[in-house]
């Protein structure tokens, strides 16, 4: 049974690894890391954002509850 429970473990976390998706590279410079809220899982009404960025701005508006999804840009 644990060799069972064991050999299951292992091909799962063998299929995640090799469906895993490549990794994104951040921007070359300074970047600005954007923060951006929507208020549903499906993402189609962006409610609010916050930024922070490298080359020296920051900032916010709308509301910063809700599902979040983070991108690079440069500056």
């Amino acid at each position: 049974m644990i060799r069972r429970a064991m050999l299951v473990s292992a091909l799962v976390v063998a299929g995640l690894t090799a469906t895993a998706l490549p990794a994104q590279a951040f921007p070359e410079g300074p970047f600005m890391v954007v923060y951006a809220y929507f208020s549903d899982a499906a993402k189609t009404q962006l409610i609010g954002q916050t930024w922070n960025a490298g080359c020296g701005s920051a900032g916010s508006w709308g509301s910063t509850a809700g599902y979040r999804t983070v991108y690079f840009t440069a500056c």
